[in-house]
């Protein structure tokens, strides 16, 4: 089979090649974006956070009268809230929070060892105001130094000491322990293990925590829930009712699992992964209709000169091939161009969601699965072009 006699058979039909061209390279395009989406949301909703997602709970509130949003009526609140949820059946720990881990932003500042400032001045890190049970809670332990047990005042001013994360501890210092260092936000008391705080920070494991009072809370704040295995759906039920009763003078913002919130941080991006995913599917049934209807029709054009071909000692099987080859030759220009129209949509879709580079292996594995996709809708109208006598196609010669 030549190549030249191949090309000049898909010339012969510039506008269907063209047309199925596009189509190809549109097909490919979505396919390699879709793949390349859902394949970093598998990976990030499968990701290790250091929390207990699934016996874990967050709740945000928000005081409704002026008076128990400020330190030390809210104070007050607190504690009675906690002492309610506390003894609820399956609740093992209860602590409160300016903001709860697994967001996509929330409360940050830059922390800088004062020493070294020009290094270590780390943007965005998310700044936790959080009582003792805090730790327990999350069940994060400390690697090194004690964990505050109560704030610290002076003056009527907090001081407390900060909790770091370990990632955070080693970018700041280095070079040896953090413990007993000093901060632009306070001296260093504890290292804890990693554990998911924001996404849009520097380092989503980058976190400060402050054992400290809630002084105001205009927007709210998070009472965090640990359960007993097994036991959060049955406590999530009851939460709501429960802190009603403690004080009716609260608005719920949400209740939802540790496990929800973290669906949630990618949820955009999983409901495009679907959306492109579906479309990607319904192209390649489209593509394969029309690769179906451009090989039956170009093979019933060609019934005489495939009679000729076949009178001539042409064997079946050369016909059968030839007619695959003209496919395939369309099928990897159109994989060329949605190449090049996947790389554009990706650049596209980076400037509005988180999407991660094609890799070299996608538009290969793609190709493939346009080729067999193809292949199989070229299989009949190919069987049956081969499948006519050269008596019965060259009688009207």
């Amino acid at each position: 089979m030549s190549l030249h006699l191949l090309l000049q058979s898909l010339l012969r039909r510039k506008v269907v090649t063209g047309l199925l061209l596009l189509q190809l390279a549109m097909t490919l395009a979505l396919l390699l974006n879709s793949i390349s989406l859902a394949g970093q949301t598998w990976q990030k909703l499968h990701e290790e956070t250091g929390l207990d997602l699934i016996n874990s709970l967050t709740v945000e509130l928000k005081p409704t009268t002026p008076t128990l949003r400020q330190y030390p009526a809210l104070a007050d609140l607190l504690e009675r809230q906690m002492a309610a949820v506390r003894a609820l059946p399956g609740v093992v720990a209860v602590a409160y929070s300016n903001q709860p881990p697994l967001q996509r932003g929330g409360t940050n500042g830059n922390l800088y060892d004062p020493d070294n400032e020009e290094r270590t001045n780390i943007n965005s890190v998310p700044v936790y105001q959080v009582s003792k049970d805090f730790f327990d809670v999350l069940q994060i332990k400390a690697l090194e130094g004690e964990l505050p047990q109560a704030p610290l005042l002076k003056d009527g001013e907090d001081i407390s000491p900060l909790v770091l994360t370990q990632s955070l501890a080693q970018k700041l210092f280095p070079n040896g322990s953090a413990v007993g260092r000093q901060t632009n936000g306070g001296t260093v008391a504890a290292v804890v293990d990693d554990f998911y705080g924001q996404r849009n920070a520097v380092n989503s494991n980058y976190n400060r925590i402050q054992v400290a009072p809630l002084f105001s809370v205009d927007w709210g704040y998070n009472l965090l829930v640990r359960t007993e295995p097994g036991q959060a759906d049955v406590v999530q039920a009851q939460l709501a009712t429960v802190l009603q009763q403690v004080d009716s003078n609260i608005e719920i913002l949400y209740l939802r699992s540790f496990n929800e919130e973290h669906n949630r941080l990618y949820r955009n991006e999983f409901g495009l992964a679907v959306l492109l995913g579906l479309l990607s599917v319904l192209m390649l049934l489209v593509t394969m209709v029309s690769s179906y209807s451009n090989a039956h029709f170009h093979a019933l054009k060609r019934q005489q000169e495939i009679g000729i071909k076949r009178a001539l000692g042409a064997s079946k099987n050369m016909i059968f091939m030839e007619l695959f080859c003209e496919n395939w030759l369309n099928t990897l220009a159109g994989a060329m161009l949605g190449a090049l129209a996947a790389l554009a949509l990706n650049q596209g879709l980076s400037a509005v969601i988180s999407i991660p580079a094609i890799s070299w292996w996608l538009p290969l594995l793609a190709t493939l699965v346009l080729l067999i996709c193809v292949s199989a809708a070229t299989w009949y109208p190919a069987r049956i072009a081969t499948s006519v006598s050269p008596a019965t196609a060259t009688k009207t010669l």
